[in-house]
C-alpha cells in the first residue's frame, strides 16, 4: 500500500515514544544528570504540561498521564523522566514527524554525553488518534459480530497484539466512548461520543549501545513507518481520501 506523507486533519491525540535504558546511576542521580545535560532552550517541571486527563463513562484511561514527574520541555515537545525510561511527546497540537525525529535525537545526543546510560533496550512508539463523533465502523476496515448476528453495536473496545518483522503491534479501536470533559460554565460537565485509534509498536528483545544513537533513531523511524502502515491498512479507501492525502 502506498503510504501517505501526510493527512489533514491528522486528529493525533497523543504521540509518544518510550526508549528504556539501563544505568548504574540511581533514578535522582540521572535527573540531575540529564538536567545538566541539556541546553539552556529547555525548561524543567515536575507538574503536567498541558493537563489532557478525562475518564470515559466507563472510566477507562485512553491518554499518556503526566504528574509529579521529572519533566523537561521546549516549544515542539517534552522528555518525561521515569526509572529507565525516556518518554518524548509534542507539546501542543502534534508537530509532524519531521520535525518530531530530529528533537528526539538532539535530545539523544545531549543526554549521551552525559554518560549515565549503558545500553538502550527497548523503543516503542504510540499514536492515539481520537474522531469525535464518528463511528469507527464507518472509516476502517473493522467487522465485529457475535451469536447475536442481528444485534448492531453502537460502541465496543477492541484489542488486539501481534507480531510483525521482529516488533510487537498492539491495536486498541474503541468506538463511540463516552467521554466525560469540562464545560465552558465552571463546575460544568459535558458528554460527548469519540472514537479512538490507538497504535503502539514496540521492539522486543534488542540491545543497542549508548555511543550509538544513530542506530536508535535508525530504529525509531523503523518503528513509525511501522506504525503508519498499520494505521493506513486500516482505513477505508473512502475515508483515507476525506483526510486530504499528501504522497
Amino acid at each position: 500500500m502506498k503510504i501517505p506523507k501526510k493527512i489533514s486533519p491528522d486528529r493525533i491525540k497523543d504521540s509518544i515514544v518510550e526508549i528504556r535504558y539501563t544505568t548504574l546511576f540511581p533514578f535522582e542521580v540521572v535527573i540531575g544528570m540529564i538536567y545538566n545535560a541539556l541546553d539552556t532552550t529547555y525548561t524543567y517541571t515536575n507538574r503536567p504540561l498541558n493537563k489532557k486527563q478525562f475518564l470515559s463513562t466507563q472510566n477507562q484511561q485512553i491518554e499518556l498521564q503526566l504528574g509529579n514527574k521529572p519533566i523537561f520541555y521546549n516549544e515542539k515537545i517534552k522528555i518525561e523522566l521515569q526509572p529507565n525510561s525516556l518518554i518524548f511527546n509534542s507539546v501542543g497540537e502534534y508537530v509532524t514527524w519531521d520535525v518530531y525525529k530530529p528533537e528526539i535525537e538532539k535530545a539523544l545526543i545531549q543526554i549521551q554525553k552525559a554518560n549515565i546510560i549503558q545500553s538502550f533496550v527497548r523503543f516503542g512508539i504510540r499514536y492515539i488518534s481520537e474522531y469525535p463523533n464518528i463511528n469507527l465502523f464507518d472509516c476502517v476496515r473493522f467487522t465485529f459480530s457475535f451469536g447475536m448476528p442481528e444485534i448492531t453495536s453502537e460502541s465496543f473496545t477492541f484489542h488486539s497484539e501481534f507480531k510483525q518483522e521482529g516488533l510487537r503491534v498492539i491495536l486498541n479501536l474503541l468506538n463511540n466512548n463516552s467521554v466525560i470533559t469540562s464545560g465552558a460554565i465552571p463546575n460544568q460537565l459535558m458528554v460527548s461520543q469519540v472514537s479512538y485509534i490507538d497504535i503502539d509498536v514496540v521492539t522486543e528483545n534488542l540491545i543497542v549501545s549508548q555511543d550509538s544513537i544513530q542506530e536508535v533513531m535508525l530504529k525509531i523511524d523503523i518503528i513509525h513507518k511501522k506504525e503508519k502502515e498499520v494505521f493506513f491498512n486500516l482505513l477505508k479507501d473512502e475515508f483515507l481520501q476525506s483526510l486530504n492525502p499528501v504522497y
